[in-house]
């Protein structure tokens, strides 16, 4: 039994996971009553004022998470425009990421430089994001041989709908005519998933999925970078010698420090050939019982290691009121 921290056992009796709920009714139940729900996850930042408006509920929020939202480029489908680094470039130059927090989270997001979270091992905190240039971007647009415009057809699902129109319309604004599809999360994987594609990879016609990730295990060198660059599942780029280099010198070393230069490596590379459309890390959001301590993990995931209720809690007052079962 020495194997756990104590430290960080919850301090809870039960736990009752109820997903027949929408989300919106598990909002509604959270912040309007007691007994039904105590603890709503992936809250839409639309949603914030009206729970913290609610006498009976809180907004928690988990800052360091380990999660992504990032644009993929297409390079594999026939006749893709997005092998050309200038237009990638472009594309992430269009980009007013200050805004774009603004609009899209309600201020719940961190602009990122690259493709790993501010906690993440390997971060570099010298890597500057892509600055907003709007002039430059239709430069190399114009450059990569698209004088006139591109047609861009962006999809995303349903989750990410706020964030993909302000992307369409900032995207707009530069010369990009963008086709805005939502998708439910099965066509969208049937479009994105390399091994469950509903057609082959060279027909897939769109030119840009907007992409949620989370790294579990704080290893970028397996995710997100062997995943969505290097030939894993969600991999729709070129041959990357420099980043295979990278990779695999960080795979054959247990040294920390080693690794995370490596890593940061990685980063600047991959900044640098702009791979992705570069975006942010979520403040993750949560709905909470104000009589629940609920303390979110790192990881992102629903972990309940520090947490509890307090003595006001719907629970804990019926059962002083009836006594032990």
């Amino acid at each position: 039994m020495d194997y756990w921290d104590r430290s960080h056992m919850p301090r809870l009796q039960r736990i009752i996971f109820d997903n027949t709920l929408s989300q919106q009714e598990a909002v509604e139940l959270v912040k309007t009553g007691e007994g039904r729900v105590d603890l709503v996850t992936e809250l839409n930042p639309l949603d914030t004022l009206r729970v913290a408006e609610s006498p009976f509920a809180a907004v928690i929020k988990n800052r360091g998470s380990l999660v992504m939202v990032y644009g993929i480029f297409n390079m594999l489908k026939a006749g893709s425009p997005w092998r050309d680094v200038r237009l990638r470039q472009a594309v992430n130059m269009a980009i007013h990421r200050e805004d774009f927090i603004r609009y899209a989270t309600k201020g719940n997001g961190v602009i990122v430089p690259a493709l790993l979270p501010a906690k993440a091992f390997g971060y570099d905190p010298d890597l500057a994001p892509y600055a907003f240039e709007p002039v430059k971007a239709r430069t190399l647009r114009r450059e990569a041989g698209y004088p006139d415009g591109l047609a861009v057809t962006l999809i995303a699902p349903l989750t990410l709908e706020v964030q993909a129109t302000v992307i369409s319309k900032m995207l707009d604004q530069v010369g990009f005519q963008v086709e805005r599809q939502m998708l439910d999360p099965v066509v969208y994987n049937q479009k994105t998933e390399r091994g469950h594609l509903g057609q082959p990879v060279e027909q897939q016609a769109w030119d840009i999925a907007l992409e949620l990730q989370q790294d579990l295990a704080n290893f970028p060198v397996f995710m997100p970078y062997n995943t969505h660059a290097l030939g894993g599942n969600l991999d729709w780029g070129l041959e990357k010698p420099e980043l295979h280099r990278l990779y695999e010198q960080g795979l054959r070393t247990v040294d920390r420090e080693q690794q995370q230069a490596l890593i940061r490596q990685m980063e600047r590379h991959t900044h640098d050939q702009a791979y992705f459309l570069f975006l942010y890390s979520p403040i993750q959001l949560y709905a909470v019982n104000k009589a629940v301590q609920f303390v979110p993990h790192v990881t992102g995931r629903l972990i309940f290691g520090e947490t509890a209720v307090t003595d006001e809690h719907w629970s804990v007052r019926k059962e002083k009121a009836t006594g032990p079962e």
